[in-house]
This record gives structure tokens, C-alpha cells and sequence, in this order.
């Protein structure tokens, strides 16, 4: 196995080496070539498992697309900060039976590292290719159960409330 502490710096982009391994570790990108890097990739050799994008240029992360372990192209969740001060807070997540749509958002209202909201979504009836709010869940606890569910009707009123735990 090589090793190498190898960086290729060129206008617009920068590649990073492990130091130990030889694997690629990093890239990072000046998407809109006004000489400011505004885009970086996090690998593991050949996978790819984290793009960070600063899409105003302010310093703070907008936007972070996680990957999963399976494939370099499917996004398993999608990040970004709810106060856009570049501290990842809420995560979406694509519905696996149609990626382009959400399945179900959750958050760290109070960012204390852990979800206390998940929003999920569901097709309305008759209409597969449309995701609406059907149900919310807070409050949730270390194992990710709910203390109270809101529900939601397929024209976004709302149901009802149940109450779960104290």
C-alpha cells in the first residue's frame, strides 16, 4: 500500500490524501469560480459519505448531504441549520420507494444532540406522486419515542391529538 501526504491544489479545487492510508479524504470545490471554495467532499477512499455545501459564502454550512454506506449517489438525508447560523439541526429524509420526494423531516428544536420533532409524510390518497404532513411527533425521547403524535388529514387540517406518556 503507498502512503503519502499528497494535496493538489489548483485553481477552483483541492484534493486531500490520508497521510497514513494514501485514500482520499477530501475535495473541495469553488462551485461558482469566484475563487472562494464553497464546496467540500468527505470520503472514505472511494466512498463518498458527506457534501458540505456554503452555498451564500458567509462561513457557515447551509446545507449537508449525508450518504449512505451502500452508494456514492443516493442521498440517505439531507441537513441544514433552522437558524442559518451553520449548525446542522434538521435532516430530511427521501421516501426509498420515490427518492425526489420527503418521506419524513426530523429536528433538534432545542440542540442538545438529540430529535425531539419528526414530521412524517405519506401520499395522499389517489395521488402517489405527492407527499402532505400526516403526521407529528415531539418530544421524543432517547429511543426516539414520541410523548404526544399530532395527525393530520390528506387536505393538511388537522385530526387529533394523542397523548403517549406524561
Amino acid at each position: 500500500m503507498r502512503r503519502t501526504n499528497f494535496r493538489v491544489d489548483k485553481p477552483g479545487i483541492s484534493v486531500q490524501y490520508d497521510k497514513d492510508t494514501g485514500h482520499l479524504k477530501k475535495i473541495e470545490i469553488d462551485q461558482n469560480k469566484n475563487g472562494r471554495m464553497d464546496t467540500w467532499s468527505y470520503w472514505d477512499a472511494t466512498r463518498l459519505y458527506r457534501i458540505e455545501i456554503d452555498k451564500d459564502e458567509d462561513g457557515r454550512i447551509e446545507r449537508w448531504e449525508h450518504f449512505g454506506a451502500a452508494s456514492n449517489t443516493v442521498i440517505e438525508r439531507l441537513g441544514s441549520s433552522s437558524r442559518d447560523d451553520g449548525i446542522e439541526d434538521t435532516w430530511t429524509y427521501p421516501d426509498p420507494a420515490s427518492p425526489l420526494l420527503i418521506a419524513k423531516v426530523e429536528t433538534d428544536t432545542d440542540r442538545d444532540g438529540q430529535i425531539d420533532k419528526r414530521e412524517i409524510l405519506a401520499a395522499p390518497p389517489g395521488d402517489p406522486g405527492r407527499r402532505v404532513l400526516s403526521v407529528v411527533e415531539l418530544d421524543l425521547d432517547k429511543a426516539g419515542q414520541p410523548a404526544r403524535r399530532l395527525y393530520y388529514n390528506a387536505d393538511g387540517s388537522f385530526d387529533r391529538m394523542e397523548a403517549l406518556r406524561p
